[in-house]
C-alpha cells in the first residue's frame, strides 16, 4: 500500500530535514512556501508550490489545500504561518479528507500570541522576565520605567513581523534606539511587546516532547542553544543535545497546565542572578534543529508522520546521542567574533567546541540542492561588495542604511 503523502507548509531552512527524514521514509513528500525556500531544491520533494511571501501566503495556501493538495496528505506546518493556518481551519481541510497536525487549536493561537503565552505561564507559576504590550508612546515610556535598558523589543506574533522585518525582534540600549524601533514597528503595523534581557550568557534550554489527547508525553528529550547570532537576541547558530530533568520538568508542566496536546517545544534561559530558569517562547511544530534531533536518533518528523497517519510511531527517547551537536558555520564564526569581542568566549574554546562531526540543517553531500539555493543570496552579497569595493556598483543601490534595525542575518543561514 502506498505511503500517504505528506504536505510541509512553509518553513524556510526547517522544512529541509522534515523532507529528508520523510522521503528516505518513502513518503511522497509536497511543499508550499515562497520563491526562495531551500526546501524546493531537495531531491525527496516531489512537488514545490512557490505561493509567495507576506500578507498573501496563507490565503493562497489554504487555496491549494483545499483544491489541489494530495488526498490524504499529512499536513505538518513548518512555520508560524502554517501554524495558524491549520488552527483557524482545520475542519475545512478535514472535510476535504487532508490530516492536520493534532492540537488543541485554540490553545495553539495562544501559543503564537507572545503576550497570551506570557498571561497563561503567570496563571499557572511559571516564571517569566518583566513583559508589557506597548501601543502607544506612553505606554512606551511606562514599561520602560519598570523593565529598564537592555531590553527587547518583540512582535506578538512572531510570523507577521517577519513580513516586514527579518529576526525575532529588536534589542534597545537606549530610549532612542527604543524610540526607532517601535516607530519602524508602528508604520509596519505590528503589534509588540517590551520585555526584558534575561542576564545571563547566550545558553537557551529547550524541552521537547509529543503529548496525546490525554496529556501523556509520547516521547520527551531536551538540547541547548549555546550561541546566537546576533549574539543576545538571534538565531541559533551551534546547538547540542543534553539531556536536564529540570528543563523536561518545568517545560512539561507548562504544557500540561495550560492543556496543550501534539508537538511542542518550550525554551527557557536561566537568570543569572537567581539561577532560576525563565520561559522565553513555545513552539507547537518542527523548529530549526530539527536536523539535530534526527541526528542524535530522534526521527520526530517521521514519529509525527506516523501517528497522523494512524501507522505504528518509532520509539522516540532515551538513549540517544547527547553529545551531538548542529552547526551554522559561517553564522557561528560571525558570533565568535562577537563573543570574543566582549570577552565571553576565547579562540581556543572556539575552536574546541567545533572540531568534531556535526549535523547540518541545509548541507548534504546525498540532497546538495537546498545548499547550492541558500548560497546563491550570500554569493550575491558577496559580487555586491567586491564591486562596490572596486566602485563599479551604481549609486543607485546604496548600501543598507547603518540606522536600520538589526538583522538576524542578511542572508540565509546554511
Amino acid at each position: 500500500m502506498a505511503a500517504r503523502p505528506a504536505v510541509l507548509l512553509g518553513g524556510d531552512a526547517t522544512a529541509v530535514p522534515v523532507a529528508r527524514s520523510l522521503g528516505r521514509a518513502r513518503v511522497p513528500v509536497h511543499a508550499v512556501g515562497g520563491p526562495s525556500e531551500p526546501v524546493q531544491r531537495s531531491r525527496y520533494v516531489v512537488e514545490y508550490v512557490d505561493l509567495g511571501t507576506g500578507d498573501a501566503f496563507q490565503p493562497r495556501a489554504l487555496e491549494w489545500l483545499l483544491a489541489k493538495a494530495p488526498p490524504g496528505g499529512v499536513v505538518l506546518p513548518c512555520s508560524d504561518e502554517g501554524l495558524e493556518l491549520v488552527a483557524r481551519n482545520r475542519p475545512a481541510l478535514e472535510e476535504r479528507g487532508l490530516r492536520p497536525i493534532e492540537a488543541d487549536d485554540g490553545k495553539l493561537l495562544d501559543m503564537l500570541d507572545k503576550e497570551r503565552t506570557h498571561e497563561l505561564a503567570v496563571q499557572h507559576g511559571i516564571p517569566v522576565p518583566p513583559t508589557a504590550t506597548v501601543s502607544t508612546a506612553d505606554e512606551l515610556r511606562e514599561a520602560i520605567e519598570e523593565i529598564g535598558f537592555p531590553c527587547a523589543l518583540k512582535p506578538l506574533h512572531a510570523h507577521e513581523f517577519r513580513r516586514h522585518f527579518e529576526g525575532k525582534g529588536f534589542v534597545a540600549e537606549s530610549w532612542g534606539d527604543l524610540e526607532e524601533f517601535f516607530r519602524l514597528s508602528e508604520e509596519a503595523g505590528v503589534e509588540m511587546l517590551v520585555t526584558e534581557m534575561v542576564r545571563g550568557p547566550d545558553r537557551y534550554h529547550s524541552s521537547y516532547t509529543y503529548l496525546d489527547e490525554h496529556g501523556e508525553p509520547l516521547f520527551t528529550f531536551t538540547k541547548q542553544k549555546l550561541r546566537q547570532y546576533p549574539i543576545t537576541f538571534g538565531a541559533g547558530v551551534f546547538h547540542t543535545m543534553d539531556w536536564n530533568q529540570e528543563v523536561s520538568d518545568l517545560g512539561m508542566r507548562f504544557c500540561r497546565s495550560i492543556g496543550l496536546r501534539g508537538l511542542l517545544n518550550v525554551e527557557f534561559k536561566r537568570d543569572s542572578r537567581d539561577g532560576r530558569l525563565r520561559l522565553i517562547e513555545c513552539n507547537h511544530r518542527f523548529t530549526a534543529s530539527t536536523a539535530l534531533h534526527v541526528a542524535a536518533g530522534l526521527d520526530v518528523p517521521l514519529f509525527v508522520y506516523k501517528r497522523l497517519a494512524g501507522e505504528p510511531a518509532p520509539h522516540l527517547g532515551r538513549p540517544y546521542n547527547e553529545t551531538k551537536t548542529l552547526w551554522y558555520p559561517l553564522d557561528d564564526y560571525r558570533s565568535f567574533k562577537e563573543y570574543r569581542r566582549r570577552g565571553e568566549l576565547s579562540t581556543v574554546r572556539y575552536l574546541r567546541s567545533i572540531a568534531r562531526r556535526h549535523a547540518f540543517s541545509v548541507a548534504s553531500f546525498s540532497d546538495p540542492g537546498p545548499l547550492a539555493l541558500a548560497l546563491k543570496p550570500r554569493v550575491r552579497g558577496l559580487w555586491r561588495r567586491v564591486r562596490r569595493r572596486f566602485g563599479t556598483l551604481s549609486e543607485e543601490q546604496p548600501p543598507r542604511s547603518s540606522r536600520a534595525p538589526a538583522r538576524e542575518s542578511e542572508l540565509p543561514r546554511v
